[in-house]
């Protein structure tokens, strides 16, 4: 009987062993930081500046683009990620050099992450900005597929060339606002 045993923990053993670097490669290629911002692609929207009916990262043009990714039901989000969005809002409000936009990305718990749950956070934080909400559709890339968040909450900076200048869950408040300040004024940022 040791004979199966052995067999099957040295199948376990080999499919192991070509897991692990297929998780490892997938862990490197989270967020897509250098390259191009891809379309948003998100339908359902909140809080839409006049006159329109979604929003595009095409739309601000020249503009500093923040992307905020999470998941209602993420706590980091609601407790950690939320309230640094807010005081950066509040921080640049009425700067035209920047702008924010929050996109709910429901890739798990999508009885709790759903689309009413836009109003929801927005009020909560008293956040005037655009809000999108993305369901995964088996199949079709979307939102989580093209811009690779790692989770939420996700972070995504674009500059005003439309180049992903940092993806990561978590901002630091001062660091941004030094950051943005050198971007709003066209300088380099460290």
């Amino acid at each position: 009987m040791k004979t199966p045993r052995i067999l099957l923990k040295a199948v376990l053993i080999a499919a192991l062993a070509t897991l692990v670097p297929a998780l490892r490669a997938q862990e490197i290629q989270k967020g897509i930081e250098g390259k191009k911002a891809p379309l948003l692609n998100v339908s359902d929207w909140y809080q839409l500046p006049e006159g329109k009916d979604r929003v595009e990262i095409t739309d601000y043009p020249d503009k500093i683009v923040v992307l905020f990714f999470f998941q209602h039901w993420c706590k980091a989000s609601q407790e950690r990620e939320f309230p640094v969005l807010k005081k950066l809002v509040d921080h640049y409000k009425g700067n035209d050099g920047i702008v924010f936009i929050a996109v709910q990305t429901a890739f798990e718990g999508f009885f709790d992450n759903t689309p009413d749950k836009l109003r929801v956070a927005a009020e909560k934080f008293e956040l005037p900005i655009p809000f999108g909400h993305y369901t995964k559709v088996p199949g079709f890339p979307g939102v989580s597929g093209t811009y690779k968040p790692g989770g939420t909450p996700w972070w995504v900076i674009i500059d005003r060339k439309g180049m992903v200048e940092y993806n990561g869950f978590i901002l630091n408040e001062e660091e941004a606002i030094k950051g943005f300040d050198k971007m709003i004024a066209g300088l380099p940022v460290d």
